[in-house]
């Protein structure tokens, strides 16, 4: 059974009844196991996966004491200033698991804007930004095996402002709260996420072409000269194009055009 608030617990007692009443969706969402505070919920969802819990389920936290981002770096997870989610999603086609990042920031955009009217730009490869700085962050990490492919997509929304942040993370992070609309409730957000992260997972599968035609049209890393960290070396060159796949393409001072799936791109100026 899910967690409800301890007494004297600083986090907010999870509304099922409010949740239910705000979910648009068919199968995702359908069941939510929440925890008042988690190691992650990355790890929770890749617990209940292998416990048999149906895929679609969504697993939240009021708090991540070891909230991950890509690279396995900390994201900081305080109690009752953010929503974190993971989900777990099977794709029927297993090479369209990559594209479920994509949809996942797409449904973020989408569920923002219909909760609370906030529109964020896209930065590749899975941030959400306003005004320049990061509101939101998107994980998708996979698991193989003979018969299927597992995708867990960790979403974690900076809805109020921590006072603990660190000062490099407080300079670049921002939230709902601080663009100055009144952030939606967790419960709500989430009933409109679980919607739109279904119909942007749809479309990921009958329409990929056109899910990064949305995708493309709302990155505001295209247009750019882009620094990229990647394993092998920083990379610079004008940030030109995605791929059918979601990969950046770089236009390097060479003249070659060459495409990176992995990678931290820092802007330096408009191309």
């Amino acid at each position: 059974m899910p967690d409800h608030a301890r007494e004297g617990d600083r986090v907010m007692p999870f509304d099922f009844d409010r949740y239910r009443a705000s979910r648009r969706s068919a199968s995702v969402g359908a069941v939510l196991v929440y925890r008042d505070q988690i190691t992650s919920t990355m790890d929770e969802a890749r617990t209940g996966a292998a416990a048999g819990q149906p895929a679609g389920t969504a697993y939240v936290a009021g708090e991540q004491t070891a909230g991950r981002g890509r690279e396995h770096r900390t994201w900081i997870s305080a109690a009752d200033v953010g929503l974190y989610v993971t989900y777990h999603l099977i794709p029927k086609v297993a090479a369209n698991a990559p594209l479920l990042s994509i949809a996942g920031a797409l449904a973020v955009s989408d569920a923002l804007r219909a909760t609370c009217g906030l529109e964020v730009d896209l930065k590749w490869p899975n941030d959400l930004l306003h005004e320049g700085r990061k509101l939101c962050g998107v994980l998708a990490e996979a698991r193989h095996n003979a018969t299927r492919t597992d995708v867990f997509l960790g979403i974690g929304v900076n809805l109020a402002t921590s006072t603990d942040l660190p000062p490099e993370v407080a300079a670049i992070a921002t939230s709902v709260a601080e663009s100055g609309v009144e952030p939606p409730s967790r419960e709500v957000l989430l009933g409109m996420l679980a919607g739109a992260i279904e119909r942007r997972a749809m479309q990921a599968e009958v329409d990929p072409a056109g899910l990064i035609a949305d995708w493309r049209a709302r990155l505001v890393t295209l247009g750019r000269r882009v620094r990229l960290h990647t394993p092998g070396g920083d990379v610079e060159g004008d940030a030109v194009d995605v791929s059918p796949s979601g990969e950046l393409v770089l236009l390097l001072d060479d003249g070659e055009r060459r495409a990176f799936a992995a990678g931290d791109a820092i802007t330096t100026r408009d191309a």
